[in-house]
């Protein structure tokens, strides 16, 4: 899929009272890795579900979300610093922690 890889509030309006995005970090992958950006997208559960009528939910995608939002986490910390860093330490332990239960 075509990412729009930046996908949040601030990068979204309206034309002619139409949804438009904008300021897009276009890159090749996934179509799941754009959900790395809802944990601060500020986007509303509608926003979502309108998403997963277009687009369903692919089995494992629980399991891979912790890395999906483990790279916009630590793209974060880069840029801004702060508690970026440990959020993405949670998520990364979460998939090291699904990984070794796939093994077992």
């Amino acid at each position: 899929s075509i990412l729009h890889g930046d996908l949040w509030s601030g990068n979204i309006g309206s034309v002619d009272n139409q949804p438009t995005i904008y300021d897009p970090a276009t890159y090749w992958g996934h179509h799941e890795a754009e959900w790395g950006m809802s944990w601060c997208a500020g986007f509303g559960p509608r926003f979502w579900e309108g998403y997963r009528t277009v687009i369903p939910q692919d089995e494992g995608f629980v399991e891979r979300k912790a890395l999906y939002d483990a790279y916009h986490q630590l793209n974060h910390y880069n840029l801004f610093g702060g508690g970026y860093l440990s959020s993405a330490r949670v998520d990364l332990e979460r998939v090291k922690k699904a990984l070794d239960a796939r093994k077992a």
